[in-house]
């Protein structure tokens, strides 16, 4: 076994529960359990000795006693221990693609799994139950429906015919989710990337219910386990919507109708963005729409707007990114059944602004119209100037107390395009926050 370890002190947390059908407990609070949700793979686990590693393709029994062993003489708690098994599961393998799509997927067992790195959801559940068992944590597979690759969100969900396999661990006498596949990676099309985080480690079963609906009911760890149709109603969105999103001001559904447009507003998390898009599903087809979504911002409250150009079936696609990361992520989706015709497009908004605080006033609307007058109104936080431009001309702001740039100005009979920018003070350079065509 190498070297003998100092195991560390063991830490117990005594929480308050809620009892749930079926002998099932949940804490009141999740704080201590999202306090292990970092985005971030134990060290421990990263650098797994290479003489332990070498045992996961030759004997995967002794593999996982050894890895234990560490695992057991670096940790604290449960939590820590739990949390270092699905980081390894997480990272150790990557889902069978190929497998999946061709529809051989192999022999799931844990020891095959372990041999070759490959596998599909309940491999991930089965090797994840193994370390546990190993570790003396209680831990069940948990087999149900998930709105998984291959399941479109137009199609009717299926949640009595199982496809998806995850867990659920007894911490201290309290059950938890742990979703060591979505963990691991996701889809590009047919194949598979790798990606670790913690989005669906510990994650509330409120949220899980959204994409996860286990074949026992008790096993959604709800105080009233929803049923088949109120599962079907609900919008596929992803843990990172929900750590995003507070306070909405619609209550988001897998099908929504309106008439021709639609808005709802929220408080955003600070750091990130919340971005979309639309397309519009015609003939077994989407088609991306441009200028269609306009996002303005109050502080920490955004409203969302959306226009529809003819009656028809859209899907809103929301994604997030941090403020300074360059790529986004999917969290969520939804249907929209528009009935009319909404001529109304939006500007081209710049998301990757360095402006603090941006809020576009008006107009928001566009195509704007020649000859005639519009209200320009910004607020900004951390910038000095802000200008109409078209060609050469720059048309200065008037800068309030509050923050607000504001001009009154009519459009121009020989122009196709105005943007507006901001500045610094002393700069001559501006940066483009928004773009309106002219007719």
């Amino acid at each position: 076994m190498g070297q003998s370890q100092n195991t560390l002190p063991r830490q117990t947390h005594s929480v308050a529960v809620t009892r749930l059908p079926g002998n099932f407990t949940i804490p009141v609070s999740y704080n201590i359990a999202y306090s292990y949700r970092t985005d971030k793979p134990d060290p421990l686990i990263v650098n797994i000795p290479q003489n332990i590693e070498n045992l996961r393709t030759s004997n995967p029994d002794e593999y996982i006693r050894q890895t234990v062993y560490l695992i057991n003489s670096n940790s604290k708690n449960d939590f820590e221990k739990v949390k270092k098994a699905h980081d390894l599961v997480a990272l150790v393998l990557s889902y069978d693609a190929e497998s999946y799509w061709a529809k051989t997927t192999p022999n799931q067992g844990y020891q095959n799994v372990l041999k070759t790195g490959l596998s599909v959801c309940a491999g991930y559940a089965n090797v994840f139950k193994r370390f546990c068992d190993e570790l003396k944590i209680p831990c069940i597979v948990v087999s149900g429906y998930a709105r998984s690759v291959g399941v479109s969100p137009t199609a009717v969900d299926k949640p009595n015919k199982p496809n998806h396999a995850w867990n659920i661990v007894t911490i201290n006498g309290v059950n938890y989710f742990v979703e060591c596949t979505w963990d691991s990676g996701y889809m590009e099309g047919k194949i598979s990337k790798k990606r670790y985080q913690t989005d669906y480690l510990f994650i509330k079963p409120k949220y899980l219910i959204y994409s996860h609906f286990p074949t026992n009911a008790s096993h959604q760890l709800l105080a009233s386990p929803m049923s088949e149709a109120q599962f079907s109603v609900l919008p596929p969105l992803k843990p990172k919507f929900f750590y995003l999103v507070d306070n909405p001001s619609i209550s988001l559904r897998k099908k929504i109708n309106v008439s021709n447009k639609m808005a709802f507003e929220y408080t955003l998390k600070d750091g990130y963005y919340l971005f979309y898009t639309i397309n519009e599903m015609k003939n077994d087809k989407e088609i991306k729409l441009e200028n269609r979504i306009f996002v303005q911002s109050k502080g920490s409250r955004h409203i969302a707007h959306f226009s529809f150009p003819s009656a028809g079936q859209y899907k809103i696609n929301i994604f997030w990114r941090e403020i300074n990361a360059s790529e986004g992520f999917g969290c969520g989706e939804f249907i929209i059944k528009a009935t009319s015709a909404n001529k109304q497009e939006f500007p081209i908004t710049n998301y990757n602004s360095t402006a603090k605080n941006l809020e576009i006033k008006s107009p928001i609307e566009m195509p704007l119209r020649r000859r005639r007058s519009y209200s320009f109104r910004i607020k900004v936080e951390n910038k000095n100037r802000a200008a109409i431009i078209h060609g050469n001309t720059f048309i200065q702001l008037t800068k309030k107390t509050d923050g607000t740039f504001y001009k009154d100005f009519l459009i121009p009979n020989n122009i196709s395009e105005l943007l507006l920018g901001i500045a610094d003070a002393g700069k001559n350079s501006y940066e483009i926050i928004a773009r309106y065509r002219v007719e």
